[in-house]
């Protein structure tokens, strides 16, 4: 990772110890956390912080480019610091949020398509995939879909 001061040095935006710390647990962590995550992290360090503050940082730090917020449903919001288009799996029982590796680069070129098809400036692009983590799959009990597919169709 860069100089975190260079890269907000760069964007205009003033380094602060809180500023840094929560750009750097945002950019370590892969579990896309939310901002009251951050905010409980960042108490440890900082414990007179407020959320306000957090909140402010966070979404200063999306305005400027160095991270990306996404719902994940019922408006519930995380965080990621890999802001390249991606896409994400969400488990629909614990809600675990995971990066898609591995998945074809192409995403950035359905911006450019839908960008000419509609005339339209777009953003960013969410694509997301809903199931059951490996967890909370081994934990449910299987349904009859489930058990035909895994038997090769209904008797």
């Amino acid at each position: 990772m860069a100089d975190i001061k260079e890269l907000f040095k760069k964007k205009g935006l003033r380094t602060t110890p809180q500023r840094e710390l929560i750009y750097r647990l945002l950019s370590g962590s892969k579990a896309h956390p939310t901002a009251e995550h951050v905010y409980r992290e960042v108490r440890k360090t900082f414990p007179a912080i407020s959320f306000n503050t957090v909140y402010k940082t966070v979404r200063s730090l999306e305005e400027m480019g160095f991270i990306q917020r996404f719902n994940t449903g019922e408006n519930i919001y995380r965080y990621d610091a890999n802001v390249s288009p991606h896409p994400h799996f969400i488990c629909l029982s614990c809600g675990r949020v995971d990066d898609v590796d591995d998945f074809p680069d192409d995403i950035g070129n359905y911006v450019h398509m839908a960008a000419f098809a509609t005339h339209c400036e777009i953003k960013f692009v969410n694509l997301h995939f809903y199931g059951y983590c490996p967890e909370c799959r081994g934990s449910r009990p299987k349904t009859n879909t489930e058990e035909e597919k895994r038997n090769g169709g209904p008797d």
